[in-house]
């Protein structure tokens, strides 16, 4: 074989490969997954992402922490050509306290719940009742509550959680103020 053969067989073997790489990057349908692998691009400390939840279909939230749980956040992202980009992000130390945040799209309240509580709701400002999401954390080791909003106000809302039998375990007042003691935002 001629030398110029052999290049040009190399050349065209590494744009196939590059070709097969960019495609399965691209068709990947799982969401979940490059959201998690995006968030980790960051590099965090100890970082790991307990919850993702898929608000749209190119829209989502997902919630980690990093520095052996010391600091939480929550991360915006929006689902592009290439794959999920992250539009806005936070964290804090919190202590297991509440976490209330405002981002570009949504404003986002989470705090970690004993097992014991089976419901949690959240008065608004205006009087309105909503249900908040508690999901299981870390293969069931842990669980959050969440409760996240496009177009509601969520300063000075009230967060009660009750137990299974409708006793109350837990009275939150939510600060008239998101993203206050916040260590980190990423634009």
């Amino acid at each position: 074989m001629s030398r110029k053969f052999k290049i040009t067989a190399i050349m065209i073997g590494i744009a196939l490969i590059l070709t097969g790489f960019i495609m399965l990057t691209l068709l990947r349908s799982d969401n979940v997954e490059q959201i998690e692998e995006e968030i980790n691009t960051l590099q965090l400390p100890y970082g790991k992402v307990s919850t993702v939840e898929l608000v749209e279909d190119d829209y989502a939230l997902a919630f980690y922490s990093w520095a052996w749980i010391l600091q939480v956040g929550v991360a915006e992202l929006q689902k592009t050509s290439f794959g999920w980009e992250i539009v806005r992000m936070t964290s804090e130390e919190t202590g297991g306290g509440l976490q209330f945040v405002e981002l570009s799209r949504y404003s986002v309240m989470h705090k970690p719940v004993d097992k014991n509580v089976t419901s949690v709701d959240v008065t608004l400002n205006n009087g309105e009742k909503r249900d908040a999401h508690i999901k299981e954390e870390n293969k069931g080791l842990a669980r959050r509550w969440l409760y996240y909003s496009d177009t509601e106000d969520l300063s000075s809302a009230t967060v009660t959680a009750y137990d299974k039998d409708g006793e109350v375990v837990e009275v939150i007042e939510v600060p008239d103020q998101p993203n206050e003691g916040l260590d980190r935002t990423v634009e």
